[in-house]
């Protein structure tokens, strides 16, 4: 004779469910609005400022770690721009810097060059390095995992 017990759990109230702050909003709900408010921020966005190379470079960065950890079109996306930055340092008859190489050469190059008041390239090249970064692993990835893993946590995944 075999007994079977089912236990059902009450519908939970409206509220801050777990870590779900704005209710039920998955990685890639994140990562939309990274996206956007990335491209609003270029764009010149009266709500959104990215006003110099060092906030579009934090931007991109953020938002090709969330692009990755979001999976699917959005990391094929990432990994493709990851792939540009990936080719502009092999291959170059220099010699192959490695994953670690390319990301730290992205994003020196981002911060170090002076861009002026072209913000896209900071934001593209932070959005390379940080695909790259979260690749090789290391420092650099340690940095990738945290960002990730905050936002899954967020997204109550």
């Amino acid at each position: 004779m075999h007994a079977t017990v089912v236990l059902a759990a009450a519908h939970a109230a409206p509220g801050i469910n777990g870590m779900q702050l704005l209710g039920p909003v998955t990685v890639t709900g994140f990562a939309a609005a990274s996206g956007v408010c990335l491209i609003a921020g270029l764009r010149g966005s009266d709500r959104i400022k990215i006003q110099n190379k060092d906030q579009a470079l934090i931007w991109g960065f953020i938002t090709g770690t969330l692009w990755v950890a979001a999976g699917g079109t959005w990391a094929d996306f990432a990994n493709g721009l990851g792939d540009v930055g990936k080719s502009m340092t092999t291959d170059t008859g220099l010699g192959d810097p490695g994953l670690g190489g390319s990301a730290l050469l992205m994003l020196l190059i981002a911060w170090a060059w002076p861009w002026k008041k072209r913000m896209i390239w900071p934001a593209l090249l932070g959005l390379m390095g940080a695909v790259l970064a979260g690749q090789a692993g290391g420092l650099p990835g340690i940095l990738v995992s945290l960002i990730r893993s905050v936002v899954v946590k967020y997204s109550g995944g």
